[in-house]
């Protein structure tokens, strides 16, 4: 196994919400095969995904002793995502395509010995997915009746006041779902170490199929 990787996400919520997963598939985090980092930790005052735009191309260049990656939420048209991913990519030096890869984004710099790679959430082909859209997935299939109630909820929240913007819809959505079970409130990356969500969607799959081939894990 690699040692030593890092991946870099945009918020702690991406960040527990990753090392909780790959714990639920049996990486065990406490032998550090990779470090999870959020931009915000890595960078004082920096948040969010342009921080993380920015920052990528002078990572990827002094990644020269461990393998790196970064996950970032699409958020907008996937095209318009990617192509914002792959400038930065090839001012690193590297070849990226014209189309975002479906099952990730993994490669080398020709005189570096690890790989980068780039996972676009939740899935590398939703336009306008976030986290959130990645973690309703892993609602599990008894909750069905739940979380329509949860959404409902939300809608009915907003024709009375709600003030969250529309982009923050899902984000809402789940933290009502979370407010209604054992534990109340509980963030995002506990939730999956709870075992109130799942950890073994189709998306979840193809992010830990990324997350091995670029660390070795």
């Amino acid at each position: 196994m690699t040692q030593g990787g890092k991946l870099y996400v945009e918020g702690r919520d991406d960040k527990w919400t990753i090392v909780n997963l790959l714990q639920r598939h049996g990486v065990d985090m406490t032998t550090r095969p990779l470090e999870v980092c959020s931009i915000d930790e890595t960078m004082e005052g920096a948040a969010g995904v342009e921080a993380l735009l920015e920052f990528l191309p002078d990572a990827v260049r002094a990644s020269l002793d461990a393998p790196i990656g970064f996950i970032l939420d699409i958020d907008t048209e996937l095209s318009d995502r990617w192509a914002a991913v792959r400038a930065r990519l090839m001012s690193a030096g590297l070849e990226p395509p014209a189309n975002c890869p479906r099952e990730g984004y993994v490669a080398r710099l020709p005189e570096y010995p690890h790989p980068a790679g780039v996972w676009l959430m939740p899935d590398c082909r939703s336009d306008h997915g976030t986290l959130e859209d990645f973690l309703q997935r892993l609602i599990p299939a008894e909750e069905a009746e739940l979380w329509a109630h949860a959404r409902a909820a939300t809608g009915d929240a907003v024709q009375i006041g709600a003030e969250f913007p529309s982009s923050a819809v899902r984000k809402a959505e789940l933290h009502c779902w979370l407010a209604w079970q054992r534990v109340p409130g509980t963030p995002f990356g506990l939730a999956l170490k709870a075992r109130f969500l799942g950890h073994d969607s189709p998306e979840a799959l193809a992010l830990l199929g990324w997350l091995r081939r670029v660390f070795d894990l």
